[in-house]
């Protein structure tokens, strides 16, 4: 008997559960879908590595994109960009490259993110916070910011309290001292590696070649300013995004789904099929 009660508290105990569980999951796939609505290219099974490592990927191209944009004119940089050249200028060393480095670092805030969903999607699309280099260190900062605030959701469920914000800041001073690290790594092989060096000056070199306010048009590979609707397909491309992702989008997504499955089988296939091989 005392075993067929426990069961009987068991099962009792059963549907509580369930929807713990599953609230703990909507919420899971709740802020994954805010990370991913600023980077993408997190996957939708996400774990809290896959943010972190998005905000490092976003710094470390920020900083690569600011040497691009200034730091190929301010650094002391040889005229040729052999490796031998690299190696004997040693322009890791110099003065005029350390400068630039902590310039960059003085941009890099990694704090508690206020900004909701929204906010940050918009931040990345606003005109003030990229040109055709790409973002500025100090939205990346904020956007690496936003994403790692998510990464800490993940990390401590998102059921976690709001005293949590000693361990908060604890955990994002961690990141950032990663993240400041993965950046002078960055810097000193675009001044090592003649490659990156190279593809640097290009860039450089193609943008500023298209005249004043080139900045801000899309980077297309050497193309020419970018007609007025084709600077409209990032929103476009977002709000389809958007819209894919709510619950609305879903469902509309499935109706044209099932729609086209019943349209196939009653439209498909011949009326009259040929008769099987003898």
């Amino acid at each position: 008997m005392v075993q067929i009660f426990t069961l009987r508290e068991r099962l009792a105990m059963l549907p509580g559960t369930v929807r713990r569980h599953a609230a703990s999951t909507q919420a899971r796939l709740s802020v994954i879908a805010d990370a991913r609505a600023v980077a993408p290219e997190i996957p939708r099974d996400a774990e809290a590595g896959h943010l972190e490592r998005a905000a490092r990927r976003l710094l470390r191209r920020a900083a690569q994109d600011e040497f691009a944009r200034e730091g190929v004119t301010r650094v002391n940089l040889p005229e040729e960009a052999g490796r031998a050249d690299l190696r004997r200028a040693d322009v890791a060393g110099d003065a005029s490259f350390h400068a630039f480095v902590e310039d960059v670092l003085s941009a890099v805030d990694i704090a508690p993110s206020l900004l909701e969903r929204d906010d940050a999607v918009d931040l990345r699309a606003a005109r003030g916070s990229s040109d055709a280099y790409g973002l500025s260190p100090e939205v990346a900062s904020d956007l690496a910011s936003y994403l790692l605030s998510r990464a800490f959701t993940l990390h401590e469920g998102t059921g976690a309290e709001a005293d949590a914000s000693d361990a908060l800041e604890a955990y994002l001073a961690e990141q950032a001292a990663l993240i400041r690290q993965d950046i002078r790594e960055a810097l000193v092989r675009q001044v090592r590696v003649p490659l990156e060096l190279q593809v640097a000056r290009e860039r450089h070199e193609r943008i500023e070649a298209l005249g004043p306010g080139a900045g801000f048009l899309p980077d297309a590979d050497g193309a020419g300013p970018a007609d007025a609707e084709d600077s409209h397909f990032p929103q476009r491309a977002r709000a389809a995004f958007e819209f894919a992702q709510n619950e609305a989008g879903r469902a509309a997504f499935g109706a044209l789904r099932t729609g086209a499955a019943k349209a196939y089988e009653r439209y498909g296939t011949p009326r009259n099929p040929p008769p099987p091989p003898r």
